[in-house]
C-alpha cells in the first residue's frame, strides 16, 4: 500500500491510503456516511459505483484522489455541502495519517509538482499528528486482542454478547443495533453506520472478544498486510511535522472554475490541439461551414506557444497525446495570464465520471466524448460561446 499525503503553507490538506484492492472497501464506507448526510449523493454513488470501481490499476492518480475526486463531485453538483466535505475529508486524513503512523518502516519521497485538488481543509499537522498518535497509544492497550479498526467482529454467543455489561462505551439502543450487524463489517465501517468514534466501538467490543461471545476476522485484503499498531512511529516518519511541511505540495490550490468566454467577434476562433490529424480534419469539416475560424495543432507543446499569441475563443484539446496529457497541458493554459476564462472542452474516448472530474479539477470547461458527430460537437461549441 502506499501513502499521500498533501501540504499548503505548512497546513495538512488531505491524505489518502489506498491501492486497486482497496476501492471497494473505501467506497462501502463513503456510503455508510453519506447515508446519514446527503440521500441525494447516496443515489448517485449507488448508480455510479461499478463504473468508479472500473479504475485501471496504472491510473495511480485515480486511486490516490479516489474519495476526494468522487466528494469534489458530489459539492460540484451540489449534492453534498462544503461543511460536509469538510467533514469527510477530515476524518479520511486523520484515519490515514494515524495508519501511516503505525508502520514499521517504508519509504518516503517529497515532492514538489503534484496534481492540484482543491482545497476543503486546512489542519495543523502538529496538532493531527500528536492526536492521532494519543489515539493509536489507546489501540496499543486494546492488543493483542485488537489490533485493527479494519478487524471484523462477529457475534458467536448471543447469551454472552447480551449478559455482558458494558454500557460505559455505548447506549443500551446502540448496543440492541450493534447485535444486528455484526456480520462481516470492519469496526471502521461499524463507526460510520453508527456515527460513533471507531475507537469507541473498539473499547466496546474489546470485553465480548476477550469473553468470546465476539470473535474477529482478519481485515479485508490489503489491509491484512498491515502488520498491525505499532510501539512507536519510525523517526522518518515522524518528518511529517518538519521539513516536509515546508516543501511537500506547494503547488496545491482551489483550481479555478472558468466562465465562458465574453469576447465577440464576428467569426468566433477555435483552437483544436490533437495528435490525431484525422480527428482535427473531421473537426474543420464540422465547423468549416458554421462561419468558425479553426486553427488545428498537432504538437501540444508547440501550441502553447501558438495558442498564447492566437487567444482563441475556445480550445478543443485532446486528452491523451504521446509527449503530454491533456489534463497537464490545460492546467498549463490555465496558468497563463488571459487564459483564464477561456473554455477548454476535453474531446476524448475515455468514459467514466473520474476523467470527467478529473478534467475539471484541472480548470476543463466541459467534456466531448469520441466518437462525436457534428451535431454534438456544435453543442458543445455553442454552449460555451454563449
Amino acid at each position: 500500500m502506499s501513502w499521500w499525503i498533501y501540504f499548503k503553507d505548512g497546513k495538512l490538506n488531505y491524505a489518502s491510503h489506498a491501492s486497486e484492492k482497496s476501492l471497494a472497501y473505501s467506497l462501502k464506507w463513503l456510503k455508510l456516511k453519506l447515508a446519514i448526510m446527503s440521500h441525494e449523493a447516496l443515489s448517485w454513488l449507488e448508480e455510479n459505483s461499478e463504473e468508479l470501481l472500473n479504475i485501471k490499476p496504472e491510473n495511480i492518480q485515480s486511486i490516490q484522489y479516489f474519495e476526494y475526486q468522487i466528494i469534489c463531485y458530489l459539492v460540484e453538483q451540489k449534492y453534498l455541502e462544503v461543511w460536509q466535505a469538510q467533514e469527510l475529508i477530515e476524518q479520511l486524513t486523520r484515519e490515514a495519517i494515524e495508519s501511516f503512523l503505525s508502520l514499521s518502516g517504508g519509504a518516503v519521497r517529497i515532492e514538489r509538482e503534484l496534481f492540484e485538488i482543491p482545497v476543503f481543509s486546512r489542519l495543523d499537522p502538529k496538532d493531527t499528528i500528536s492526536k492521532c498518535q494519543t489515539r493509536l497509544n489507546t489501540w496499543k492497550l486494546l492488543k493483542p486482542l485488537i489490533t485493527s479498526p479494519h478487524q471484523r467482529p462477529y457475534i458467536v454467543s448471543q447469551d454472552g454478547f447480551f449478559r455482558t455489561d458494558n454500557s460505559n462505551f455505548v447506549s443500551p439502543r446502540l448496543k440492541s443495533k450493534l447485535g444486528t450487524i455484526l456480520r462481516g463489517y470492519s469496526i471502521r465501517h461499524i463507526a460510520a453506520i453508527l456515527q460513533q468514534d471507531e475507537l469507541d466501538i473498539a473499547k466496546f467490543l474489546y470485553p465480548y472478544v476477550d469473553n468470546k461471545s465476539i470473535i474477529l476476522r482478519e481485515p479485508e485484503a490489503p489491509f491484512d498486510r498491515l502488520t498491525g499498531l505499532e510501539s512507536s512511529a519510525p523517526k522518518r516518519i515522524q518528518r511529517l511535522d518538519s521539513a516536509a511541511t515546508e516543501t511537500v505540495g506547494r503547488k496545491f490550490s482551489t483550481p479555478h472554475t472558468p466562465t465562458p468566454n465574453k469576447r465577440q467577434k464576428s467569426r468566433p476562433v477555435i483552437a483544436c490541439v490533437d495528435d490525431s490529424p484525422n480527428t482535427l480534419d473531421q473537426i474543420e469539416r464540422f465547423l468549416g461551414e458554421e462561419n468558425f475560424s479553426v486553427f488545428k495543432f498537432l504538437e501540444p507543446i508547440k501550441a502553447t506557444f501558438q495558442l498564447k499569441r492566437l487567444k482563441p475563443d475556445i480550445i478543443l484539446l485532446d486528452l491523451t497525446m504521446p509527449t503530454i496529457s491533456g489534463y497537464e497541458l490545460c492546467r498549463m493554459l490555465r496558468r497563463l495570464p488571459g487564459f483564464e476564462d477561456i473554455p477548454v472542452v476535453m474531446v476524448t474516448g475515455k468514459k467514466g465520471i473520474i476523467n470527467k472530474t478529473r478534467a475539471k479539477l484541472v480548470g476543463a470547461t466541459d467534456y466531448l466524448e469520441k466518437p462525436f458527430n457534428r451535431a454534438s460537437l456544435l453543442d458543445v461549441i455553442s454552449r460555451n460561446l454563449s
